[in-house]
């Protein structure tokens, strides 16, 4: 290795605490962009350069470099996400808040004709503000420039299945292959636009949907996850809950009641008019069964599970399907444990004194 070579190794060494201040503030950056968009992420990363493969840089190519600041890569990160529409969000972030080497930055999806497919990433090339991060101490932090990668999941896994070929480009491909590496590109950017559309409406299907659970006609819904989610967002259960706890003047602690569209569902409810219908019918039982579950008791505290639960256990035992089915719903609610045996006897116990049931099981 020649001595501007070695000098430029000395001053990698020498910042070596100064890349660490970069690579910590974006991905703090990064990091903060997550949060703020509400996105679920396949992974933000940051790198240092390590000095052995600076080294082999400069070996191929090290004449290009004036100096270390010439050098745009010693500090990467990269933001891997789920949706390629996503990659423009942080794109957008990105250019606002870092200063942009816009001479050097690349979008790589814009590089192909209307009949080519291949690596595509978003390559910025970028240096610290000031009034992002200032440290007197560390005046290089703002001088050092680092890239920063956006890409889809489906184009990472093209970028990482073209590196694991060993090739730098296409011209170095054979040609046999090449058409095979160009086909499954297509394929994978067919793919990363499919999703978006497929999320795109299923994102319209949710809105649809909540917006026909509110005005109350529920008339034509399916029941599934986003209309029951709906429902529950509309009030669902909670004028029974409301009305239980006036028993003994209880507190209503709020637990999730995702798991209670399975129960309903077993039940034989397809539709939330169903559903609806369904509560409205066995409301007062519901209530009535709190009564006598829990007058008397000293109970200051009820879930907003009560409701449903009650709801389900009265339509159970009225309709003879007996102290088993009552312990099944209990599992699926509260997830299988010992405790649900003897509080499915207790609870069809209940139902035998309110004559919903003829004989308690044993």
């Amino acid at each position: 290795m020649d001595l501007h070579a070695e000098i430029i190794l000395e001053d990698y060494r020498n910042n070596l605490e100064t890349f660490e201040i970069i690579k910590r503030v974006v991905l703090e950056q990064l990091n903060a962009y997550v949060k703020s968009f509400g996105s679920i992420v396949n992974s933000v990363e940051a790198r240092i350069k390590t000095e052995k493969s600076l080294a082999g840089k400069l070996a191929l190519k090290g004449d290009k470099y004036q100096d270390i600041f010439d050098i745009t890569d010693l500090v990467g990160a990269r933001v891997v996400t789920f949706y390629n529409d996503e990659v423009d969000k942080f794109a957008a972030q990105v250019e606002k808040s870092f200063n942009i080497d816009w001479d050097n930055s690349i979008d790589k999806r814009k590089m192909y004709n209307v009949d080519q497919f291949g690596y595509m990433s978003l390559h910025y090339i970028c240096s610290i503000p000031e009034e992002m991060y200032k440290d007197d101490a560390h005046p290089n932090v703002n001088k050092f420039r680092f890239e920063i990668q956006l890409r889809s999941n489906l184009q990472h896994t093209w970028a990482t299945i073209y590196h694991d070929t060993g090739y730098k480009n296409d011209i170095e491909v054979p040609r046999e292959y090449l058409r095979n590496l160009n086909r499954l590109a297509g394929l994978l950017e067919l793919a990363d636009d499919k999703f978006v559309e497929i999320r795109t409406s299923l994102d319209d299907y949710r809105r649809r949907v909540k917006q026909i659970v509110k005005s109350g006609d529920f008339s034509q819904v399916e029941l599934n996850i986003d209309s029951f989610n709906a429902y529950l967002e509309n009030g669902g259960f909670d004028m029974l809950n409301y009305r239980i706890a006036t028993i003994n003047n209880m507190e209503i602690e709020e637990i999730s009641l995702r798991n209670f569209l399975s129960v309903f569902k077993n039940l034989g409810f397809s539709t939330l008019k169903q559903l609806d219908d369904f509560k409205k019918k066995y409301s007062d039982l519901a209530y009535e069964f709190s009564v006598r579950q829990f007058s008397g008791k000293d109970i200051d505290i009820i879930s907003n599970a009560t409701g449903p639960l009650n709801l389900a256990v009265v339509y159970v035992l009225s309709n003879d399907m007996g102290e088993i089915v009552v312990k099944r719903i209990l599992d699926r609610v509260y997830g299988e444990r010992k405790s649900n045996a003897n509080q499915a006897h207790r609870l069809t116990a209940i139902g035998k004194h309110m004559g919903l049931v003829k004989d308690i099981e044993e």
